[in-house]
């Protein structure tokens, strides 16, 4: 344990500098460096004592790791002193903005947020003037655009932009957040010009290829939202999660599931020993683990929480190699110091604080809640029961408990709200959860070989329906606690709070071994009884197989789904033989693949149709990486160009995928089947322009009809009143039992004769949580209300995602 100290002295060496530098003591112009290492003489005299005075030996030791500690701060960026040579030292001020050209090359893979992606460059050089020459400058630089421009790692761009240091916010300092990674300069308001790709380290050039190769294939291989879960639970990619769900795992306690840790760097070990120590033998398989788990926490993002998994299972490895103990509290006080011996600032890194004291809080309290909640199951239940019980609870419950005492207050803390409901869903959620690991991660090794291999795909495929299930019960079960008024309750614990807590604990023994028995629970279950094993989850999987596919089997009737997408809009629909139509796509991409998901059945992928009714950012945005997820047989839209980023990556990707296009127009019909007919009323073959000769969105708007026997939808796109008083007068038959209302419902886009014409008995509207970009009109609802009724009057913002049933006969609202 003397380690431990030492170490403990070292981080609170790091934690005394920083307050130093806190009440303004340190800056550039101060000697801080050389203070500190002035003070070194003091401890070093102290172990030279010591040679005649041992007693001396341990706290001068401590008293010298304290001050290297508060050395190393003082050295790292978190105080930078810059230079003209560093980018940093031009950045502007909101009062001042410094508008400059920043060239250099994309050193990290874009992280997409949604409809954009976040860039970080590292800068080549700097021109402050449009026609001034060039300064050559070191340091990163982030800014965002939209995913549609394509940049990739390596890429060499040039920038021109308004430098900006990072805001710091009243709950969060963004600026030290950025300042931990070494980024000390935002360009806002980017505008981007590619002048090259390919400069990039190779290495670094594979391994991410290899990742986005292993994320398009979980997207091939699952719908969402499980196809996001399983790449955040096996790459560290969590940008394709829908943030209304990730909110509901953070409203269970559960998003640590989601988070690369430990579980993950076990299983990999674990695996990688086993493989190897098979073919080369156990004292060989040394060097593959290390560069197994090496090239893993380099593949899923090296993030705080990871690396330090990551250099604990390596020192574990490291002492089955020497044959030497391991002891789970100095590997993980020895993962603190290599850590923040590399970078410091990690010490305020909140993944990386929730990793230790997760970590340390196991170690503390797991085998003494696990032993005595044997001894009061034994006391009361037969031994083989009860060992039974145990087993499968101190997996599911007593781990999660264990960890939970020391890491609630900081939850608390950092986060302001606390799960009541954790316990429960981390009891029914956990015990699926190596099977999404294990099993997701040999369908995904399978998918990536098996791309030009048919029969291996398709073993990839019937592979990943174990995962599925698990992630899909998963997103059942916190879907279900997650809107329960208690689910999560907010406290203001406050700093001193948070003292207070872990200041009435400082009494518990930190010296606590625990062994983990989660693998070898696993591997005497397998071994024991392999056969009923073997059985029982055969029969699990075939059984959740047979309830989620019965439950999305076509049912003979047609489903026409309105989903709720925030922004944007989106409609299904689904033929009574299992066809699917998807009509717009909404802004977001994430959105739309979240609905899709949830109302297409799990194993099929196949959209027969996709219709635009117009090149609008709302409706074209979600639709660009669809046929990357999906296999669209055929798109059906009006020719007119439109000058929109969105609507031109749309037309590279119908190219390169060969997506055959249909000309719409008034007077095309699309059979889908049993009678079931998608009629186009407008526009007409020559497109409306507007004053300035170019093609009007909402007047060439697709405007649509499906019906089928004594039943129909209208569906009017964004078409205006012009548009819709001539529909009225045209003649054309459109009477219809539910309406789509025109452009979210505005007073510029309601039609008096249109209204009577169609005679409707339902009406849906798109209206954004919000209606910060509709603005629905209170007399345009209230028409519709009155010629309706109000309980036959829908608003996605207030009902979600609205589902239609259709006999052929009537409609009514159901479910799917």
């Amino acid at each position: 344990m003397t380690l431990v100290w030492l170490i403990v002295a070292w981080i609170a060496g790091i934690w005394l500098a920083r307050w130093v530098w806190s009440l303004g003591a340190v800056n550039c112009d101060s000697p801080g460096p050389l203070i500190w290492a002035g003070l070194l003489a003091l401890p070093a005299t102290g172990l030279i004592v010591s040679r005649v005075r041992p007693g001396w030996r341990l706290p001068s030791a401590a008293i010298l790791l304290l001050l290297l500690g508060a050395l190393r701060f003082q050295l790292s960026p978190f105080l930078p002193c810059f230079s003209p040579t560093d980018l940093a030292f031009h950045n502007g001020t909101l009062d001042n903005p410094a508008w400059a050209t920043l060239t250099g090359v994309v050193v990290k893979p874009p992280e997409a947020r949604d409809t954009r992606v976040r860039i970080r460059l590292r800068a080549e050089s700097l021109t402050l003037a449009r026609e001034g020459d060039p300064l050559p400058v070191k340091g990163d630089a982030l800014f965002t655009v939209d995913r549609t421009i394509g940049l990739r790692f390596g890429d060499r761009v040039a920038v021109r932009g308004r430098l900006e240091e990072a805001p710091v916010f009243e709950d969060f300092d963004y600026r030290e957040y950025l300042a931990r990674q070494g980024v000390h300069t935002l360009v806002q308001q980017p505008q981007v010009t590619v002048l090259g790709h390919g400069y990039g380290h190779p290495f670094w050039e594979a391994l991410y290829r290899l990742r986005d190769r292993a994320q398009a294939v979980i997207a091939r291989l699952l719908p969402e939202p499980e196809s996001g879960l399983l790449t955040g639970i096996l790459l560290g990619v969590e940008t394709g999660i829908d943030p209304a769900l990730y909110d509901m795992f953070n409203r269970t306690g559960v998003s640590h599931i989601i988070v690369i840790s430990g579980f993950n760097i076990t299983i990999v070990a674990g695996l990688l020993t086993a493989i190897f120590a098979r073919l080369i033998g156990a004292k060989r398989a040394f060097w593959p683990v290390i560069a197994g788990i090496l090239l893993y926490t380099l593949l899923v993002g090296a993030d705080a929480a990871v690396v330090r998994a990551a250099i604990m299972g390596m020192l574990v490895a490291l002492a089955a190699y020497l044959n030497r103990r391991s002891t789970a509290a100095v590997s993980l006080f020895v993962a603190a110091f290599l850590m923040t011996l590399l970078n410091p600032l990690t010490l305020w890194d909140v993944g990386f604080e929730l990793s230790f004291i997760a970590t340390l809080s196991l170690i503390m309290f797991a085998t003494p809640m696990t032993q005595w909640f044997e001894s009061k199951v034994n006391a009361r239940l037969p031994s083989s029961v009860a060992r039974t019980a145990t087993g499968f609870l101190n997996d599911a419950l007593i781990v999660t408990l264990a960890a939970t005492i020391l890491t609630l207050p900081l939850i608390a803390y950092y986060f302001g709200r606390v799960s009541v409901v954790s316990p429960l869903t981390n009891l029914l959620v956990l015990p699926v959860q190596p099977y999404v690991m294990i099993w997701g991660g040999l369908g995904t090794i399978l998918g990536l070989i098996g791309e030009t291999l048919d029969v291996l795909w398709l073993a990839a495929k019937a592979i990943m329906t174990i995962p599925f299930l698990a992630l899909y019960w998963t997103v059942a079960v916190v879907e279900a606690l997650a809107p329960l008024p208690f689910a999560s309750v907010n406290v203001d614990l406050g700093r001193a709070g948070l003292w207070a807590f872990y200041l009435a604990l400082a009494g518990i023994v930190f010296t606590m071994r625990s062994k983990t028995p989660l693998l070898g629970k696993v591997r005497q279950a397998l071994t024991s009884s392999m056969a009923t094993t073997l059985s029982a989850g055969a029969l699990l999987v075939v059984g959740g197989l047979l309830f989620v596919s019965l439950r999305s089997q076509p049912d003979g009737k047609l489903h026409v789904h309105f989903f709720d997408l925030e922004r944007g809009e989106a409609v299904l629909i689904e033929t009574p033989d299992g066809q699917q139509v998807l009509i717009d796509g909404g802004y977001s991409p994430t959105a739309l693949l979240g609905e899709l998901g949830r109302h297409m059945p799990f194993y099929d992928r196949k959209l027969e149709l996709v219709v635009l009714t117009h090149p609008g950012d709302e409706r074209v945005g979600g639709l660009v990486g669809l046929p990357e997820r999906y296999e669209v047989d055929q798109v059906l839209q009006a020719p007119f160009p439109y000058p929109s980023t969105a609507y031109e990556s749309w037309l590279r990707t119908l190219q390169r995928q060969a997506i055959p296009v249909a000309r719409a127009e008034a007077g095309t019909r699309v059979l889908l089947g049993n009678g079931i007919a998608l009629d186009v009323l407008h526009p007409g073959p020559d497109p409306a322009l507007t004053g300035d000769g170019e093609p009007d969105l909402e007047a060439n708007s697709l405007v649509l009809r499906l019906s089928w026997g004594d039943t129909s939808f209208l569906l009017t796109g964004d078409a205006d009143d012009d548009v819709q008083d001539a529909l009225a007068a045209s003649g054309v038959g459109l009477r219809s039992t539910v309406v789509k209302l025109p452009d979210g419902g505005r007073q510029a886009s309601f039609s008096q004769p249109l209204l009577d014409a169609v005679d409707a008995q339902q009406a849906i509207v798109f209206v954004q949580s919000d209606d910060r970009f509709r603005q629905l009109s209170g007399a345009v609802q209230d028409a519709w209300v009155e010629a309706v009724g109000a309980e036959n009057f829908h608003r996605t913002d207030l009902e979600g995602t609205v589902s239609f049933v259709s006999d052929g006969r009537n409609v009514w609202i159901g479910e799917r």
